[in-house]
């Protein structure tokens, strides 16, 4: 019986397994743009949108005695980031600066989280609020930037925005790590 419920444990986990080797996530990089062939699922039809780059900021906090590890890192998912016209340059370069958005705000995360002082108690709530505040302005410049450039087809306001996030990042280039040590108080 016990072998069983292993085996039949390992033949549901396959799939799994070979999923995540597949797509494994991409962690910004300064020297390393996406690439179309990162864009690996199967688009949604019922989607407006020509492109979609999933993408999400993740943190993680550990404590030891009067310090905390904290590590963040901003990630774009290729299981679920797809395109479904023919791929052009322009369009690639408007989900780069969807994922140089992504990253600025978690420059911005790291910022207002070495900022503050905190003790154990405090430490998951706070960061916590921070990370939810994070995600609505992040929320809010995407859709900006998806309004300006009218997703991509306004070359002009297309560089605009790219050469701002270029600007914003090199401003917070300080925070460009994903992992930083904390003193708790």
């Amino acid at each position: 019986m016990r072998r069983t419920i292993i085996a039949l444990s390992f033949i549901f986990l396959l799939p799994a397994i070979i999923f995540c080797q597949k797509c494994d996530t991409i962690v910004w990089s300064k020297h390393h743009d996406l690439k179309w062939r990162y864009f690996k699922a199967r688009p949604d039809r019922k989607n407006n949108a020509d492109a979609l780059s999933d993408i999400s900021i993740f943190y993680q906090i550990s404590t030891a005695k009067r310090f905390a590890k904290f590590m963040v890192a901003c990630y774009f998912y290729p299981c679920g980031s797809w395109v479904k016209v023919a791929p052009t340059s322009r369009l690639l370069q408007h989900e780069q600066t969807h994922f140089d958005i992504a990253e600025y705000h978690k420059r911005l995360l790291m910022k207002e989280v070495m900022n503050h002082q905190y003790t154990a108690g405090n430490l998951n709530s706070s960061v916590e609020e921070f990370g939810k505040m994070i995600t609505d302005l992040r929320a809010l410049m995407d859709n900006e930037y998806d309004l300006e450039t009218a997703h991509s087809v306004n070359e002009d306001k297309q560089r605009e925005w790219t050469k701002k996030m270029d600007n914003l990042l090199k401003k917070l280039n300080v925070y460009e790590g994903n992992s930083y040590i904390l003193t708790l108080y």
